[in-house]
């Protein structure tokens, strides 16, 4: 992900108690550094819950460790 490619000014109404919980939560500062981290943080947090369904449902045909240590054994 590339935050610092495009931005976009708009105005938007902010629940004032909804600011304050993310900024302590994600110690940001202004509005706009915490509505763009707040934004950041859900979609990573998507995207790695996306993974893990992946993972868990075997769709992404990765080695187990247990293998991946057998492959590492020298062979000799």
């Amino acid at each position: 992900m590339n935050h610092a490619a495009t931005t976009h000014r708009t105005t938007i109404e902010i629940e004032v108690p909804a600011f304050e919980g993310a900024r302590d939560v994600l110690g940001t500062t202004g509005y706009k550094e915490t509505v763009n981290e707040a934004l950041r943080v859900v979609s990573r947090a998507e995207l790695l819950r996306r993974g893990a369904a992946q993972i868990r449902a075997g769709a992404l045909d990765l080695i187990a460790p247990e293998a991946l240590e057998e492959q590492r054994r020298p062979r000799v």
